[in-house]
């Protein structure tokens, strides 16, 4: 085993970018926010409500909630140093408090530790009497490194030495040692830790990528382009993007490489028609909008409807949207493409939803194969003669991607592996091998 001292603990992927004194009322909201997300819900959907602060506490909140949620294994591993009784054994906020201490010490150069401290300990002293002393006395011993810390050793228990360090589920990276060894699985998990930066695709009915490019690079907003994705680019500066006047005329959407990439396995012409049977929030469907395609965007969860029905307006598109049950379609047509973008663990979207590395539980990838399976019987009920399925997910578990299309085509021997076009019928990508999301999707046709 090494020896680790506390204050050497080596920053992660994940930077400041706070250049202010914090707030104690970001610090509030972002242990509110914590204590949700520990109890089921979703930080991007708790981030996206904050409202009434200043831009630069927003991105504060933002940048401690997410990093001490993707971090969250190896800061308890740090704090119970210093804990007579483990961190899993104190009440929610005492705990939370205590991540959000150690994740600004540790990892944000900006952020002064006496400033860490002080409001952490202001924050502790609603849950009671010795709080404020127990968060002063570990965060300042975490802070001027009085204790080491051995972690666990890689060649006695890999798999413990990566969960710990790297801050993943044991059960999680088991798995995946199993299945890719140990030097893919670190640069796995590493991948999982990284922020992405946000990319964007043209909108082909309002403007072209140059056209979409210049006018950002007026408004201050660097781009780059993406080789292998024409019509996306990826934001440099992200600050106003969303503010902007392409932004405004409905210009582009946002979309991860990994479903960009996906969707391209959908070639759709226009006056096609179109149905995705998992449609939210969007991405695909609004590809196939903006090509003229006749869609129908269909998904079981009202609310994650909601920025399909924004975005039809902001871009200027038709689509039809409708809240459906994909295993009880309500339809007596088929349709040229069917699209099933099903449910899944979303293992391979750890980096943009760092909190669905510790939601998810082993029998969940069963679970949801089991979901998946009966999406795509009912969904290829509807796609017309000749016509097109395509089937993807943003997870990298087989169980979810190749063995649930491997059993459909068993079964149904109507369908094929789509070898007609140029453009390979599926895609398969890990995160850490093509600095993209996890994704898996296959194009499959019906006989004519």
């Amino acid at each position: 085993m090494r020896r680790f001292r506390l204050d050497t603990v080596p920053h992660g992927p994940v930077t400041s970018t706070v250049t202010r004194p914090h707030q104690q009322q970001a610090r509030r909201t972002a242990l509110h926010i914590l204590k949700q997300v520990e109890r089921g819900d979703h930080a991007d959907q708790l981030l996206d409500r904050v409202t009434g602060l200043t831009d630069p506490d927003v991105r504060l909140i933002r940048e401690i909630v997410l990093g001490s949620i993707t971090w969250r294994s190896r800061l308890d591993f740090l704090l119970n140093a210093y804990l007579k009784h483990p961190i899993s054994k104190q009440k929610s906020g005492i705990r939370n408090l205590l991540r959000l201490g150690a994740y600004q010490i540790l990892f944000l150069d900006r952020v002064p530790v006496y400033a860490v401290v002080s409001e952490s300990v202001e924050l502790g002293r609603r849950y009671g009497k010795g709080v404020s002393g127990l968060i002063n006395a570990v965060l300042r011993g975490l802070a001027e490194g009085r204790k080491s810390v051995l972690f666990p050793d890689k060649e006695s228990n890999p798999a413990l030495q990566l969960a710990t360090e790297l801050s993943y589920p044991e059960w999680m990276v088991k798995r995946w040692l199993q299945r890719i060894g140990y030097a893919r699985t670190k640069a796995l998990c590493e991948a999982g830790n990284v922020r992405p930066p946000i990319t964007i695709r043209v909108n082909q009915k309002r403007a072209t990528l140059d056209s979409l490019i210049d006018a950002l690079t007026t408004e201050g907003i660097e781009t780059e382009t993406i080789p292998d994705l024409p019509d996306f680019c990826r934001i440099v500066t992200p600050a106003g993007v969303f503010d902007s006047q392409p932004f405004m005329k409905g210009w582009f959407s946002v979309q991860g490489t990994g479903a960009g990439r996906a969707a391209r396995l959908l070639e759709v012409t226009s006056g096609q028609s179109v149905l995705d049977v998992c449609a939210a929030p969007g991405g695909k469907a609004m590809s196939a909008a903006e090509r003229g395609a006749r869609v129908i965007a269909s998904d079981i969860n009202i609310p994650r409807l909601r920025p399909l029905l924004q975005n039809r307006a902001r871009l200027g598109l038709s689509y039809v949207i409708l809240a459906s049950d994909a295993r009880e379609l309500p339809y007596s047509s088929t349709f040229d493409h069917v699209i099933v973008d099903a449910p899944c663990t979303g293992l391979g979207i750890l980096s943009r939803h760092p909190e669905i590395r510790w939601h998810r539980k082993l029998d969940d990838i069963a679970r949801m194969a089991l979901l998946q399976r009966e999406i795509l019987a009912s969904a290829a009920n509807y796609v017309s003669r000749g016509g097109t399925l395509v089937y993807s997910t943003c997870s990298i578990e087989p169980e979810e991607n190749e063995q649930v299309v491997e059993d459909f085509l068993d079964s149904n021997p109507a369908f094929r592996l789509d070898q007609d076009s140029k453009v390979p019928p599926t895609v398969n990508f890990l995160p850490s091998a093509d600095g993209t999301d996890g994704v898996y999707g296959v194009r499959m046709r019906k006989s004519p």
